[in-house]
């Protein structure tokens, strides 16, 4: 079963990063700073070293699944309205 959820998340990863790369991909977006990314990395593996600790709680599998559902569900509104943005860019589909 942990397999097979994996895949999907692979999958749908990229889905969505092929969906972001046609809508996006035209906009020259300058070099990430690598100062920054460094201190996402450290953050990032600062938590995922003591994630045995937080495993006591909550599954890690479980996060991997719920962070992404609960950043869709609190920022829903915004992503709507760019959605719909979007549409009613497109001339052929007459979205008033």
């Amino acid at each position: 079963m942990i397999e097979f959820a994996s895949a999907v998340w692979d999958t749908l990863m990229v889905w969505l990063y092929n969906i972001i790369n046609l809508v996006f991909g035209w906009i020259n977006i300058p070099a990430f700073p690598s100062e920054l990314s460094s201190s996402i990395d450290s953050f990032l593996d600062l938590i995922f070293d003591n994630l045995s600790l937080l495993g006591f709680f909550i599954r890690p599998l479980t996060l991997k699944i719920i962070i992404p559902v609960l950043l869709v569900v609190i920022n829903f509104e915004l992503i709507y309205k760019l959605i719909m943005w979007i549409v009613r860019k497109l001339p052929f589909i007459s979205v008033q």
